[in-house]
């Protein structure tokens, strides 16, 4: 166990970026741990010495990989590679810069043909376009070109 965790400091401390974390989360460090622990013969001495590096390790395991994660998410980019501890830090804070206007897809929108002329509107997107003539084409958000085919003012074009 003292083996896999000196590896794992070994790879965060020779690389910039996040490395594959031999455990899920640090509780299942943790627990294997533990179970490895009570399984050994070692005098009470001992163990306790072992605990103090394990615990030594596995803290500066968790600040090397949290200064990297704070790194990776000032340069505005979410980090992958994380423990589960680490991915509920982080959850938020990805929500957040996730969150706001998103582009809309090719196939969110429909071309439509104006079957009268028709005055300027402005799309659910709180965008002013317009006034049509009978004839005009326009490229609408599906749901704006759906009002309109409903209302007998325009129908979509093949």
């Amino acid at each position: 166990m003292i083996e896999k965790l000196r590896l794992w400091l070994s790879a965060e401390v020779n690389s910039r970026f996040l490395t594959d974390p031999p455990y899920g989360s640090y509780a299942e460090a943790a627990e294997e741990f533990a179970r490895e622990l009570q399984r050994s013969p070692l005098p009470q001495a001992l163990q306790d010495r072992v605990k103090e590096q394990a615990a030594s390790m596995l803290l500066t395991i968790m600040e090397i990989r949290t200064r990297k994660i704070l790194w990776e998410l000032s340069q505005g980019r979410v980090p992958g590679r994380m423990t589960a501890e680490e991915e509920r830090l982080v959850g938020p804070i990805a929500k957040i810069k996730q969150a706001g206007p998103q582009r809309r897809r090719a196939q969110d929108y429909v071309v439509v043909q104006f079957l009268v002329p028709h005055p300027a509107i402005v799309t659910e997107e709180f965008v002013q376009i317009g006034p049509f003539a009978k004839g005009d084409l326009a490229k609408l958000p599906a749901r704006d070109a759906r009002d309109l085919e409903e209302r007998g003012v325009a129908r979509r074009f093949p």
